[in-house]
This record gives structure tokens, sequence and C-alpha cells, in this order.
């Protein structure tokens, strides 16, 4: 990875974050939605490299949903936000879904973060990024870690983030855009990802539906409305005058 000047250097030894013991999320208590999303994510990969996207369920990080989003890879190096929690919404002050990744940040650390984007999906790797910005009139600092973890399409591919923003201290009314105080990362091993079958019952359909009722963060089904093929053309009025012919 070629370091920024706007970062801090990185050797071999600090670019690896070790998680099997219990390590930097899970022990962290000023960001618990990283550390919530973190072992659900370790629990469903099992062995794997990383898990389906098809496999993540929402009420299973219930308590950190508003800090959840999921970004789809459009570039090797680019990531859109395709789902996200209101916490990153308020962050910028607008709705977020559509925008690549890099709008959270200072112009001066994107190239950064596109860097730290092509490394989770070519490694795959986890990316921690620990980050601040200044809030408000006041300009009063705040503190946050954003955590991206790898996840596979039904094709097998490494297309899919699954991140979350934990901010620490409130977000104030002014949008933010954050700088990057550091980066870590860490490769993943275990099974290669492979295709998914996803083949929805009718109550698999009716859980989907009643999760996108119940949380902002599920995915809307999109709903296609046509005329009825039945329906008859309306009918044309015919005139009042008709032609008689007499060969008299």
């Amino acid at each position: 990875m070629i370091d920024s000047p706007t970062l801090p250097l990185r050797s071999t030894q600090d670019n690896v974050v070790h998680l099997d013991n219990g390590s930097w999320a899970q022990g962290n208590d000023d960001f618990p939605a990283c550390a919530e999303l973190l072992q659900y994510w370790q629990e469903l990969r099992g062995t794997r490299q990383m898990p389906a996207r098809s496999e993540f369920d929402p009420r299973g990080i219930e308590t950190s949903l508003a800090s959840i989003f999921v970004a789809e890879k459009v570039a090797p190096s680019v990531a859109r936000i395709r789902l996200a929690g209101s916490i990153l919404n308020n962050t910028l002050g607008m709705d977020v879904r559509g925008m690549p990744l890099t709008a959270l940040f200072e112009p001066t650390v994107r190239d950064s973060i596109a860097e730290a984007t092509r490394d989770l999906f070519a490694s795959p790797a986890i990316v921690v990024l620990e980050l601040n910005a200044r809030c408000g009139f006041s300009r009063r600092p705040v503190r946050a870690r954003l955590l991206l973890l790898p996840m596979s399409d039904t094709d097998g591919n490494i297309a899919r983030i699954v991140g979350c923003l934990d901010i620490k201290g409130g977000i104030g009314k002014s949008p933010l855009r954050f700088k990057v105080s550091s980066i870590r990362r860490t490769d993943v091993t275990g099974d290669a990802p492979q295709p998914t079958q996803v083949e929805p019952t009718y109550s698999t359909a009716m859980q989907r539906k009643q999760l996108t009722e119940t949380y902002s963060f599920a995915e809307n089904t999109p709903i296609f409305k046509s005329k009825r093929q039945s329906e008859k053309p309306p009918e044309v009025s015919r005139g009042g005058l008709r032609l008689v012919v007499s060969n008299e």
C-alpha cells in the first residue's frame, strides 16, 4: 500500500489487525456498534473468508442498525452506498444512497480511501479507519471509527461491503466530512466464497416484506404497476348520419 502524507506511516506490523483474540473492536467501549458488527460478521462467515450478502439479517445487529451501511463495488477502488442507517444520512445532512463511500471524507484523504477500498476487494481484507472531524460553529472535535468488512454476492464475487460508522460524542446539526488519523487492515483467510442459490419461497418473501416494514436498513422490493391486459379499449362512438345509396 502507498502511504499518504496526510496519514501516519504504516509498517508491516502496523498493517496487521489480529481479530482472533478479542482485539481492537470488541474490547473498545468507545465504539460498540463496530464491535457488534464485527462479532456478527465473524459468526456468519465461520471458516470462510466472508459471508454472503444473502445471509445478512438486520435482526442480528438490531441495536446498531443506525450506524450500518451496505456498499456495492462499481470499480476496483470505488464502492457506492446502497443502504444506509440514519447516522450516515445525518452525518452529511442528506440521503447518502447512491453516493460513493469517499463522499464521507475530506477531499485530501479520498485517494487513501480509494486505496483501502481496492485492498478490501482484492485481498480480500478487513479495513479499520480511525477518523476525526470538527463539528459545528464551535469546531468541537469529533472522533469516529469506520469498519469495512467484505461480503460476496450471489455469484461468489467479492462485490459488497458491510460497514459501520461509529461516532463518539454525537454529530450535531452541521454536516461532517472526516479526516483519517490511521488506516489498519488485515487479509482474511479461509474458504473462498462460492455462488449461492437464492430461491425465495412464499414464507421467505413474507419475512423479507416484514423486515422491510420494520427496519429502514432493509432493502426495499420494487413494485411494478402495469395495466391489466384484459381491459377493453374505450368504445368509439358512431356518428348519427349514414350514407344511403339508391340505384333506382
